[in-house]
């Protein structure tokens, strides 16, 4: 009798059951880590609802709680930096979260033994500078049968889940470091600025093709004091393509008016000349949003928030400086001023800017 209850304490210690009749469960690290990464598991979240794994049955048909004690995401962390030598400077560096690990058994009387199923669902994240972002998951289940007095194949199962679940990752992220966006490593920019055909609705900025009356299309306004209105504005359009772990961004530059919401009352040469000035100043604009796209920061993380920042500066100082001409110049009546901003424009359409750097700083 002494000898069965000796051999009976023995299987309740190895198979870890705490004195609050819990199982301590454990991730084991790797000895042997595989060849080098550019990437590194930076952080583990555990994000279940519950802090038990499931229950197992003991030989006397009782439940005991399956648990990590708290310490899944410290061990998961652990687990999977042993995979791994990161390289001196990873391009990556992921967070995983533990949706989900679920443990179920149930008992066959046929096979005297325990049936069970391990289902673990797995998050993979690219942290940045924002919010992580979601790269993508894993699932997977693994099916178990034991004898009623052998709980120890919980923990083998277990671990092998997650090995699975970090070999997914590697397979996925070698296999899209080439090709997706998420992963690239920077942004080379490709500006797309030609001289463009005008139609009938629309004129684009040609300095071979100065502006005509007949691109003043729309009725004069009788409600209006001016003499002529322009309507002129430049955008931008983009697509991006992944090359070689490279994002390849195009973005395509337009100056134009717009025929239809531009009108003259009284048409000559010299009001022609201003209203040319107002297209001139929407290039201007354009050269220098280009200048500032071409000296960008070309960070794949911040890439898409610099550009938009850099197209809106650009339409607020066009029309910052169109309202600085029209103001000074009196929409046209004063032909000192009109004088003075023919050669300040003139000189910023060559790419010199000091005469119009000289004006904003003095005026903001």
């Amino acid at each position: 009798m002494k000898n069965v209850l000796l051999a009976f304490l023995a299987i309740f210690i190895s198979s870890g059951i705490s004195t609050a009749q819990d199982i301590i469960l454990k991730l084991q690290p790797d000895e042997h880590p595989s060849q080098e990464r550019n990437y590194r598991i930076d952080q583990v979240l555990d994000a279940r609802s519950k802090t038990e794994v499931g229950k197992l049955f003991d030989a006397q048909r009782k439940t005991h709680n399956l648990t990590f004690n708290g310490k899944l995401a410290e061990q998961t962390l652990a687990l999977y930096k042993s995979k791994i030598k990161p390289s001196h400077t990873p391009s990556h560096l992921i967070l995983v979260k533990i949706h989900n690990l679920d443990q179920k058994e149930t008992y066959q009387a046929d096979w005297k033994a325990y049936k069970g199923e391990i289902e673990l669902k797995l998050g993979f994240f690219l942290i940045g500078p924002n919010e992580p972002e979601h790269l993508v998951d894993f699932q997977s289940k693994t099916n178990y049968r034991r004898p009623i007095n052998q709980p120890h194949h919980i923990e083998p199962a277990i671990q092998k889940l997650f090995e699975n679940g970090w070999k997914y990752f590697d397979d996925w992220i070698r296999s899209q470091s080439m090709g997706n966006r998420l992963l690239a490593k920077k942004v080379r920019i490709n500006i797309i600025d030609p001289v463009r055909k005008s139609k009938a609705d629309t004129v684009f900025y040609d300095p071979d093709r100065p502006l005509t009356w007949n691109d003043f299309k729309e009725s004069p306004s009788s409600l209006s004091s001016f003499n002529a209105t322009i309507f002129s504005s430049l955008s931008i359009e983009g697509n991006a393509s992944i090359e070689n772990g490279e994002i390849v961004q195009n973005i395509e530059i337009k100056v134009y008016m717009i025929p239809s919401q531009s009108w003259v009352k009284h048409a000559n040469s010299y009001a022609s000349n201003h209203e040319q000035r107002h297209f001139d100043i929407t290039r201007i604009a354009a050269d220098r949003m280009k200048a500032k796209l071409k000296s960008m920061d070309t960070d794949p993380y911040l890439f898409d928030a610099k550009l938009n920042d850099i197209y809106w500066d650009a339409y607020r100082e066009m029309n910052r400086i169109q309202e600085l001409y029209d103001q000074q110049t009196r929409h046209g009546l004063d032909k000192e001023a009109q004088e003075k901003w023919n050669i300040l424009i003139s000189e910023a359409l060559t790419g010199n800017y000091q005469s119009l750097d000289s004006l904003l700083d003095k005026v903001n």
